[in-house]
């Protein structure tokens, strides 16, 4: 089986092009991607700054960077949670509202657009293909081989 031939190099390769476009789009409007995402991942009731960290797959300190450059931006405030004394949320300034709403209408469009040219039949079951792998991968060790054993020797011996 060719490299090409396989669900996760494809996906790596789609979506490696994919974030390049975003990345230049969002960088247009004075965004980057992991901003934009930020921008799309904060609830209007404020948002546990724990709880952004694993919703968008980044590590903490990479996180705190984006934050703390959000924070110089003025799209968000950090404030203690009322019901937490312990806990910080994330809100968006009025300028964040706005940055997130050209982000949102960039997603919307650009993925209207991919429904237009894959077509709205190819774009429903690449939907239901990926919802179905993101579904088996919850429990990733059913992907595992049942006769796959690891080399007890390394590659590099």
């Amino acid at each position: 089986m060719d490299a090409q031939e396989t669900i996760d190099f494809q996906l790596r390769w789609g979506w490696s092009k994919l974030a390049r476009l975003y990345t230049s789009l969002a960088e247009s409007h004075g965004i980057s991607m992991s901003v934009g995402y930020a921008l799309l991942s904060i609830e209007r009731e404020g948002t546990p700054s724990t709880k952004l960290g694993p919703r968008m797959g980044m590590e903490a300190t990479s996180l705190s960077r984006t934050l703390k450059s959000m924070e110089g931006q003025g799209l968000i405030e950090r404030r203690q949670d009322e019901h937490d004394r312990r806990s910080v949320r994330v809100f968006l300034t009025e300028e964040g509202v706005k940055a997130r709403r050209q982000i949102r209408e960039l997603v919307i469009e650009l993925n209207a657009r991919l429904h237009e040219l894959l077509g709205e039949d190819a774009a429903d079951q690449l939907l239901q293909g990926l919802a179905r792998l993101n579904e088996l991968l919850e429990v990733p060790d059913q992907l595992i081989p049942p006769n796959w054993q690891p080399q007890t020797e390394t590659l590099s011996s």
